[in-house]
């Protein structure tokens, strides 16, 4: 695309260096290692780093325009045009919707403190139950045909960068996928990471602690949740809610205001009304009409993001009873997100290792609940907390887990550049010593976990769930517990 008609669509005030009817634009890039000959380089103030710095790297690898603030309108771009924007992440937003065009027509954006993963996967995988060429994008980075992956551009974090997350959505729809399933974090919503997109639908799972390392305060967190329905959905769009959390009158109301048309899952729901959860069965009433399905997944928190993924897909796709009782019949195919309740492992005397990348008070309590009800013997839970994260939610974590498992084993798990043993002393001032024990190396930790597990047990490796790593320090280094627990068993067995 020439700059010349891409700025001719754009309604932001900017000033430009030089000529652009013959500069050729084919990429767009925030970060100066991802520039390459005929990039477009927004040189934006980060919260660490600022993009001028890199400005030079940028020309050096090839970018034919480099967009500056405003109050650098003087600064001196050698052998490359230079814009001036008073607001350049605005522009960046005018610029990605007009370059990065199509975009599949239906986005489903999922909210909520836990259940992301598991609902955008579980709206991907209906989808397709549908005949539907669909992908999801968050955690796990994207899902979709295989022969797709290969041009995607990864990313480590549950909304991707807002140019990453553009560049995938063109390619998906190159590729004939329309259906879209995006997890959108608080952090990701507060940092426009999904600016200028138009969402379909928006879904929210549920609020609790989380986050608030970045957020402060849970009045300022869910004020950023509530931004998809409030900003960033355009009115009368589709909002899915659930019906059964404290807060659900009070988004109710923010859809209402938007003229959202709501579709409300849950026990207390008006639409999908959750009957009855019981170990993979389960049934809800719709449009007065009673349905049932199987889950391969248990636990009732895998009912309501079975539904709220059902209410993401009725949203756009009009199913009379014949067609819905249809697609149920394959809910017994829908399989959980990787990390999620995983089960890495069976000993030979009938114990169990599951892998869950439980991380909140919330998530660490529902996978407790549940691995109770999955056996009749022991529980046992192994996990740590984050350094350079929420601390206030450390002792929370360390009670819960006392308080629902037969026994606790406190390990590291991302310290970071917080000191390891901090972390641990916070969790376990809150546990009862005589049912906790403290491992700082988390392998051994695991080592010791497995060895202590009696028949049927259940041990649950909370907080890595699909992350093949750990960072201590400011360094990343090669750990995945899967391939850890698979080894023990076999040394064992």
């Amino acid at each position: 695309m020439k700059l010349s008609q891409l700025l001719s669509q754009v309604k932001s005030d900017f000033k430009i260096s030089g000529d652009p009817s013959q500069i050729e634009i084919e990429d767009i890039a925030i970060d100066s290692r991802l520039v390459k000959k005929n990039s477009v380089f927004f040189a934006l103030q980060g919260k660490v780093t600022d993009g001028l710095k890199f400005v030079d790297a940028a020309v050096g690898s090839g970018a034919s325009l480099v967009v500056t603030p405003i109050l650098d309108s003087q600064f001196l771009i050698p052998n490359c045009l230079h814009l001036a924007s008073s607001d350049p992440q605005k522009l960046l937003v005018e610029f990605l919707q007009i370059f990065y065009q199509p975009l599949p027509a239906n986005i489903y954006a999922i909210t909520g403190t836990n259940g992301k993963t598991s609902t955008a996967e579980f709206t991907r995988q209906i989808l397709e139950f549908l005949g539907k060429k669909s992908a999801s994008i968050g955690t796990l980075g994207v899902t979709c045909d295989d022969e797709i992956k290969s041009h995607l551009q990864n990313s480590s974090l549950t909304t991707p960068d807002i140019v990453s997350l553009y560049k995938n959505l063109q390619i998906l729809k190159k590729n004939g996928v329309d259906d879209v399933a995006v997890e959108v974090s608080s952090i990701g919503l507060k940092q426009g990471r999904i600016a200028g997109l138009k969402i379909a639908v928006g879904a929210f799972t549920n609020f609790t602690q989380d986050h608030l390392n970045y957020h402060k305060s849970m009045p300022e967190y869910f004020k950023c949740k509530m931004m998809l329905f409030d900003s960033v959905l355009e009115n009368s769009a589709f909002a899915v809610l659930n019906s059964d959390i404290p807060e659900f009158l009070e988004i109710k109301k923010i859809c209402e205001n938007k003229n959202h048309s709501i579709i409300e899952y849950g026990f207390k729901a008006r639409d999908l009304r959750l009957l009855e959860a019981i170990d993979h069965k389960i049934k809800f009433e719709f449009r007065k009409k009673i349905y049932e399905f199987e889950l391969s997944a248990s636990g009732e928190f895998q009912a309501f993001n079975a539904l709220c993924a059902l209410g993401n897909v009725l949203a756009k796709n009009n199913l009379d009873e014949t067609q819905l009782k249809k697609l149920l019949k394959n809910f017994h195919l829908l399989r959980p997100a990787q990390g999620r309740m995983q089960l890495a492992g069976n000993l030979q005397n009938g114990a169990k290792i599951f892998i869950d990348f439980a991380h909140s008070p919330d998530a660490l309590e529902n996978v407790l609940k549940l691995a109770r009800q999955l056996t009749k013997k022991r529980v046992l839970i192994l996990f740590g907390c984050g350094g350079d994260r929420d601390a206030k939610k450390r002792q929370i974590m360390g009670r819960i887990a006392c308080q629902l498992s037969d026994f606790v084993i406190v390990t590291d798990d991302n310290p970071r550049t917080e000191k390891a043993e901090s972390i641990r002393a916070e969790i376990f001032s809150a546990c009862d010593s005589s049912k906790t024990l403290e491992i700082a190396d988390r392998k051994a930790a695991i080592e010791t976990a497995i060895a202590m597990l009696e028949a049927e047990d259940i041990l649950i490796l909370a907080g890595k769930g699909h992350e093949k790593y750990q960072i201590i320090g400011e360094q990343k280094f090669e750990f995945d517990e899967e391939k850890i627990v698979k080894n023990v068993i076999r040394k064992t067995s």
